[in-house]
């Protein structure tokens, strides 16, 4: 599948009858004027020709994009049914023209601004010569998805290659958290997590609670923050449970382990972390167990973990030697 870009046409009223054209079934390409201009009739192609000869790879399935048509920073996207064909083509001012054309399925017919934020930097719209390839096919239809749905919302400051960025490296997050998972088990991930905890402004203790000595009751980690309101000073206790799983964690052991951690050491807040995909089941269980015991019960899951120790201790996860 090929993505085809075609630069809009001067004058504008050609400009339009080309875009009327595209809506009405038929995308077109110029330079076309005479008979002998059909790429069809045989291979005794001129230096006129050669410049259109790529049209005879266009084929069904591709799509092909009318940049800055119908007017400035607009493009109308089709996709193609047929391959090349020649007709009598559209009464331009300068006489016939645009008999090059493609068969095209308007319902795939979409219309959108060169800059929406929709549209991935990676698929290039910036118009070149009389034509040019779309590379990034990928990124070209998942662009075409967004506007359809009008996907995108850019928060405050965003810019659009920002927001994309962060897309396709959120998938990355995942893996981290895989990693983090089978490079630390059981005791080993408390100790990695405990050492991020340390990085974390304001926390004044991190109990490595348990090791050695037999039974943690419930808290794998206790962390000690300090808070100011104005000129007073306090403490939070988060009761830290850590569960070094994979897949999915349906098992809600960790909620009744907080639970009993929040009593035993008087916490003032709780915290699940687990490499797992979190799952319903487990959600609400936390929820409905911070409601019985008055306190906040958070969770970190799967691709939060990666997060939580990229913001707080990425040295843990990369070397960043030599970056000042």
């Amino acid at each position: 599948m090929t993505i085809w870009a075609f630069n809009k046409v001067e004058p504008i009223s050609d400009r339009n009858l080309v875009y009327q054209s595209v809506k009405s079934g038929k995308s077109r390409f110029g330079w076309s004027q005479r008979d002998e201009h059909n790429l069809k009739l045989n291979n005794n192609w001129t230096d006129w020709h050669s410049k259109q000869l790529f049209l005879l790879k266009v084929k069904q399935g591709d799509w092909i994009v009318h940049i800055n048509t119908p007017s400035w920073g607009k493009c109308i996207a089709v996709e193609v049914l047929s391959a090349y064909d020649f007709d009598d083509g559209l009464q331009c001012s300068g006489g016939p023209d645009f008999r090059h054309f493609f068969k095209v399925d308007t319902e795939t017919v979409i219309e959108f601004n060169r800059k929406d934020a929709n549209v991935l930097p990676s698929v290039n719209l910036n118009p070149r010569q009389r034509y040019h390839r779309i590379r990034a096919a990928d990124d070209f239809h998942k662009s075409i998805a967004n506007l359809k749905n009008n996907a995108v919302c850019l928060s405050d400051g965003e810019s659009k290659e920002e927001h994309h960025l962060k897309d396709k490296t959120s998938k990355y997050l995942l893996e981290m958290s895989n990693l983090i998972h089978k490079m630390h088990k059981s005791k080993n991930l408390e100790r990695f997590l405990a050492k991020v905890f340390r990085k974390i402004p304001g926390v004044i203790d991190v109990d490595e609670n348990g090791f050695g000595w037999g039974t943690d009751y419930g808290a794998d980690l206790i962390v000690t923050m300090s808070t100011s309101l104005g000129s007073i000073e306090f403490e939070n206790k988060i009761i830290v449970q850590i569960k070094s799983f994979e897949g999915t964690h349906y098992d809600l052991d960790a909620v009744e382990q907080v639970k009993t951690g929040i009593e035993k050491y008087a916490g003032t807040a709780g915290m699940i972390i687990t490499t797992a995909k979190k799952s319903e089941k487990l959600a609400n269980k936390i929820q409905k167990t911070s409601e019985e015991v008055g306190l906040p019960i958070d969770l970190l899951a799967s691709d939060d973990v990666a997060k939580f120790v990229i913001k707080h201790a990425p040295e843990l996860l990369f070397r960043l030697d030599g970056i000042s």
